[in-house]
């Protein structure tokens, strides 16, 4: 068994320890390579700002959006009158649910308005059927 070299003793190894960290090292080329804007300290007080400036704008689409959106099922129908659900019973015409709705007006003339809201071609009406009625004629 062969026995290794002693290592190199320390005296050989020169090191040298820099104190001048005064104000040439922070402008010397690598002062500036360490600090050219790659890395970012925030503090609290600048993450809660930041934080606040990027939600307001998200906040106000949010907003604009949701205008819009409420906007959106009634613009149709502004001029319309109101209307309700009428279930078909046994026994029931369109003309009797007509007159029962509005029986001061025309049966016609609210005939006439159930077809149009609900799509009928004819006066044929099922028992369970769900239709859309004016409410209030």
């Amino acid at each position: 068994m062969a026995i290794a070299a002693p290592f190199p003793t320390a005296a050989s190894v020169s090191v040298r320890v820099r104190t001048d960290v005064g104000r040439a090292a922070r402008t010397g080329a690598r002062g500036r390579a360490a600090h050219s804007g790659k890395t970012w300290r925030l503090t609290r007080r600048g993450r809660m700002v930041l934080g606040v400036l990027l939600s307001v704008p998200f906040a106000a689409v949010l907003m604009v959006i949701g205008s819009l959106s409420a906007d959106a099922g009634t613009a149709g129908v502004a001029g319309q009158a109101a209307t309700g659900v009428v279930v078909v019973q046994p026994g029931e015409s369109l003309w009797q649910i007509a007159r029962e709705l509005a029986p001061q007006a025309d049966p016609r003339a609210t005939l006439s308005t159930i077809r149009e809201l609900n799509g009928l071609d004819g006066n044929a009406v099922v028992p369970g059927q769900s239709l859309v009625v004016p409410v209030g004629a």
